[in-house]
């Protein structure tokens, strides 16, 4: 059941306002002739009474800028242009090292200022415009995870690729990650982007997942990460996506449709701040629950893919996990060593030092670099447990084909449509399970909410 709050409904043009900044910043033109930004610095008071001051400012690109570089690594070049890419790209890192070191000492001194003493917020909790969930912040803190080498799965890509050069060298890995060089690959048995998405979308409204007038706008972006936002709930989302369509689109897919699923199931009649309050250990453990769903072969046969072709996809999507699981394991071992470095060059040797026990010869820039999304790192780590708690329940309850059940589904988007600091919590989300599981199912779960990492 959604949970019930006081506060008062914001006004309309306040909701016609968020959903402006944000086709804004995807580069898209407001539904109002007046720019967003004007109209937000006139409602000031507005949002800052629903406690959307700071949300705000990070969409005008007010708040503190994350450094980051502006070059994009062309992941569609031959091995020669992507090696000019990545050289640039690395290039642009190093030459953000000190500010990069600066932006991660200032976060961390301001943490320290702002809860001093044992109640002390760790520094990457800034990274969110709105608070976290008390709990989510422990789990977050908690996770961790060894750093394995990941340069046998590199290899293993690299050779059926005719890659030249030391297979697990960091220009390659982004290739290979997404299965441009995945073994065994029947030429064109994927299909076509506008097919792939309207495939998946039609499985999301299939369960239940998007309400049956919600509209889903898909931005194409050559070279870019694939996302989604709100643009106005529970009414409509845009998805933004990569122009090609590799093996891991299908989990990109269904990975930020799990999102969009999140943000549509938010009740209209919900007050605004929690509308666009997400828990990220919950966000990023329900999508990582939906995306491991396209590692079924039935689910791959479904989006007209043959028998062969999903069984090396299934295969690719467990090794991609342990590769996206190691290089965030070596993000949460580089946020550790951190603290105790005092200059950027100590920050780079940390680095260095991390780099190499992946075995990929990483360059430590862009290691460090990556410590400017160790919140969204910390999520994902800590997302996998707790999807894995979720999926231990939903079997236990609707067995292994929990998948086909229209009553599992019903209880997910029963819980997604919970809202409010405990309510819209991945505790709360788990709760909502088993608040009418059999009791042998709660102790079970219960005990896993305080399993602190995967």
């Amino acid at each position: 059941m959604t949970a019930v709050h006081p506060a008062p409904a914001a006004p309309a043009h306040i909701e016609d306002l968020l959903a402006d900044l944000q086709l804004e910043r995807a580069g898209l033109p407001g539904r109002d002739p007046v720019p967003a930004a004007r109209r937000a610095r006139q409602a000031a008071d507005e949002l800052a009474g629903l406690g959307l001051s700071r949300f705000v400012a990070e969409l005008l690109g007010e708040s503190a800028p994350v450094p980051a570089p502006g070059a994009v690594l062309d992941l569609e070049a031959d091995e020669e242009g992507r090696r000019a890419s990545y050289e640039i790209w690395c290039a642009e890192a190093r030459e953000l090292t000190g500010e990069v070191w600066r932006w991660l000492t200032d976060r961390r001194r301001a943490a320290a200022a702002e809860s001093p003493g044992h109640g002390e917020l760790p520094w990457w909790c800034g990274e969110s415009a709105l608070p976290l969930p008390s709990d989510s912040v422990r789990r977050l803190a908690e996770v961790a995870a060894p750093v394995p080498d990941l340069s046998e799965t590199a290899e293993a890509w690299a050779r059926p690729a005719g890659l030249r050069g030391p297979a697990t060298a960091e220009y390659n890995w982004r290739f290979l990650l997404l299965g441009k060089g995945l073994r065994g690959r029947p030429g064109g048995a994927l299909p076509p982007l506008n097919e792939l998405i309207t495939r998946l979308v039609g499985e999301a409204r299939r369960h239940g997942l998007l309400p049956p007038g919600h509209r889903v706008r898909v931005l194409r972006r050559p070279n870019t990460p694939s996302m989604v936002m709100p643009v106005r709930l529970p009414g409509a989302s845009l998805l933004s996506l990569p122009t090609a369509v590799t093996p891991v689109t299908v989990q990109y897919l269904q990975h930020e449709l799990a999102h969009l699923a999140e943000h549509a199931a938010r009740p209209a009649g919900a007050p605004l701040a929690d509308r666009w309050t997400f828990d990220p250990l919950r966000s990023e453990g329900w999508a990582l629950l939906l995306e491991q769903s396209a590692g079924s072969t039935a689910f791959l046969a479904r989006l007209g893919i043959d028998e062969e072709t999903a069984a090396v996809l299934a295969r690719f999507f467990a090794e991609e996990e342990h590769f996206s699981r190691g290089l965030m394991a070596a993000d949460l071992a580089l946020d550790t060593d951190l603290a105790g470095c005092r200059t950027s060059a100590e920050a780079l040797e940390a680095a260095s030092a991390v780099a190499a026990g992946t075995g990929l010869r990483w360059a430590p820039e862009l290691l460090l670099l990556r410590q400017t999304r160790v919140l969204h790192w910390r999520s994902y780590l800590a997302g996998y447990a707790w999807r894995d708690t979720v999926r231990a329940g939903l079997v236990a309850r609707f067995g292994a084909g929990w998948a086909d059940r229209a009553e599992a589904w019903a209880l997910l988007r029963g819980a997604l449509a919970r809202t409010g600091p405990v309510a819209g919590s991945a505790a709360g989300f788990l709760a909502a399970l088993t608040a009418r599981a059999p009791a042998s199912l709660d102790a079970r779960v219960a005990g896993a909410v305080h399993v602190p990492s995967p």
